[in-house]
């Protein structure tokens, strides 16, 4: 069964918002719906693994992010998702590798300037150290 595009992408905006109101059972639901709907899960995955990261399950979000680069080693949204759960447990250069691929990979999307806020971010904290 096809599901159209703008439904997923209805889905998709409406777990987010789940994330963001912190309602993160109810997001990851979502999330894992969407992901059995679509051939290649990988926008639910990077999306469980925001919500793993927001819940600190940090170990969880890093699986969800190599997953989807072991799928999708171009995945700009998995890399800086990993930057974040690096820069959460304080490994710096791990951190620096993942938004540097990031960056390298396509400098011109929009979530590159969140990758130029994290690595600001990551190098303020190399120097306070």
């Amino acid at each position: 069964m096809k599901i159209p595009a703008k439904e997923i992408a209805l889905m998709m905006e409406v777990g987010h918002l789940c994330r963001y109101a912190r309602r993160f059972r109810e997001a990851r639901d979502i999330f894992q719906g969407v992901g059995t709907l679509l051939h290649v899960r990988d926008i639910a995955d990077v999306a469980l693994a925001g919500v793993a990261f927001d819940e600190h399950r940090f170990n969880e979000a890093e699986a969800l992010c190599r997953r989807v680069l072991n799928n999708d080693t171009r995945n700009v949204s998995a890399y800086t998702q990993l930057a974040e759960i690096h820069i959460s447990r304080n490994e710096l250069a791990d951190a620096r590798n993942a938004l540097k691929m990031a960056r390298d990979l396509r400098p011109e999307e929009p979530v590159a300037s969140l990758v130029n806020a994290l690595q600001r971010h990551m190098e303020l904290r190399l120097r306070l150290e």
